[in-house]
């Protein structure tokens, strides 16, 4: 168990957190459902009911990058805050009860006549991420903080699955609720039920948040840098190539996923049922796959996980091109969530592994703002695009105009993947193994530890042996 790994820490870890920080930890992971609960009822169908108000294709695509964009830019006053007033919890709080309110707007934009509608909708959600993003940097300091550097992968990959299952219960239960409404004519009131759901959810994690420890607060001496100034300064910095990777493989990645709820729901028809499965499908895979590379992570470093994940990212876009069935689809989407779990839980722990304690929340801003640039960035291009995607190239025929964005997404991604992944340091004293052998040594441990698993629940007086790969 992770609190019992807690108490065996190093000294200076032990001293500096006791009871109180492993109550703390336990509140997070609960704030982490709870939040997800919001995600799945309410995030995960915005898109949705932009289709439904009737917004443009091109809208649905910004809605999908720009509030996440500008988000993201408030991340840069967050360090400033917490230098000056050497306390993170009340930003933290604070962020996430103002976040919960900025549902009310887009409950109130299926009443509003169009297209004053949208245009709540379209504010409530920048407004929703610009509270969201004003608490990560506070946040990811106050946890780096909390969690010890030996645990971190697993204990971010618990949290991560447990927020992920519930996610998942609340993406069905939404589904369900829009499914049900849809069929008696009341799409509106179905997104106005989940769309309130997502408040009182929200509502919860801030209750969770409100009981966490805070251990006291150093900033660094030296926190007065700018971005410009972090990038002229720092040329040849490993973390400076990470960001740009980041950066630069979200940007080739949402210069198709601004626009996929659009493919799904407008170019193949699907039903908000068929919509809801292909959804349901990528958070059970992340589920699944947070733990298994929480203790990859933990043992092989972030690197080779990395290297292993962004390898699938590039070739998800292939996948997408083979069939447009619902099952091909949700089998594509397995494939994406197994990626994208161990590339974003890596992401985040590369900045606590490589980053002093008090230039933490200025470098999670700093990545933040290079991945979601990147975000923007392709989903702009790809707005674009699209309208200018054509039938054919040569004698082959393209039966959609996004398979032609696929296409050069995938391109993108391999390019990529090629110019920054040999030039990325592991910063943790991890065993040097290649990305096959890990793998396969990673495989075998979590199989006997479910083949284990299951022998102390059928047989509790059995004893399994503790193997060890080398």
């Amino acid at each position: 168990m992770i609190t019992a790994e807690l108490e065996n820490a190093p000294a200076p870890t032990r001293r500096e957190t006791g009871e109180t920080a492993r109550r703390s930890l336990v509140y997070s992971i609960r704030d982490g459902a709870s939040y997800a609960v919001g995600i799945g009822l309410g995030e995960t169908y915005v898109a949705a009911c932009a289709v439904y108000l009737g917004m443009s294709d091109a809208l649905i695509g910004l809605l999908a990058t720009l509030p996440i964009f500008l988000g993201t830019c408030v991340q840069l006053v967050t360090p400033g805050i917490i230098d000056h007033t050497r306390s993170r919890k009340p930003l933290i709080v604070g962020g996430a009860a103002l976040q919960a309110l900025t549902w009310v707007p887009m409950i109130a934009s299926l009443w509003t006549p169009r297209p004053w509608g949208s245009v709540l909708l379209f504010s409530g959600f920048i407004l929703y991420f610009a509270f969201l993003h004003l608490t990560i940097p506070a946040w990811m300091s106050l946890m780096g903080d909390l969690v010890p550097s030996e645990i971190r992968g697993r204990y971010f990959s618990r949290r991560s699955a447990t927020a992920l299952f519930t996610q998942l219960l609340a993406v069905g239960a939404g589904g369900l609720c829009l499914s049900a409404c849809g069929r008696a004519g009341r799409e509106g009131a179905g997104f106005a039920v989940i769309f309130a759901g997502a408040l009182l959810a929200r509502g919860l994690s801030t209750w969770y948040l409100s009981r966490t420890w805070e251990p006291a607060y150093a900033p660094d001496p030296r926190r007065e840098f700018s971005l410009r100034g972090f990038i002229r300064q720092a040329p040849a910095s490993n973390f400076l190539r990470f960001m740009l990777f980041v950066g630069c493989m979200n940007a080739a990645a949402h210069f198709v996923g601004s626009l996929f709820n659009v493919y799904l729901l407008r170019s193949l028809g699907y039903t908000y049922g068929e919509f809801t499965a292909v959804a349901v499908a990528v958070t059970l895979a992340q589920i699944v796959a947070y733990p298994f590379w929480g203790r990859v992570a933990d043992r092989f470093g972030t690197r080779q996980v990395i290297v292993v994940t962004s390898i699938g990212i590039t070739l998800i876009p292939v996948l997408w091109m083979v069939s447009t069935t619902v099952a091909w689809a949700c089998l594509a989407q397995i494939f994406s969530g197994l990626s994208w779990a161990g590339f974003n839980l890596c992401a985040g722990n590369f900045v606590l592994d490589a980053i002093p304690p008090g230039r933490r929340a200025r470098c999670t801003a700093y990545l933040n703002v290079m991945t979601n640039g990147g975000v923007l960035l392709g989903g702009l291009a790809g707005a674009v695009m699209i309208g200018f995607a054509p039938d054919r190239i040569g004698p082959v025929s393209i039966p959609y105009p996004f398979w032609f964005l696929l296409g050069l997404s995938f391109l993108m991604r391999a390019g990529v993947l090629a110019l920054f992944v040999p030039r990325l340091r592991e910063v943790r004293d991890v065993p040097r193994i290649g990305a096959v052998r890990m793998l396969f040594h990673a495989s075998r441990e979590a199989a006997e530890a479910a083949v284990h698993s299951v022998i102390g629940w059928v047989r509790p007086g059995a004893q399994p042996q503790n193997r060890q790969s080398a």
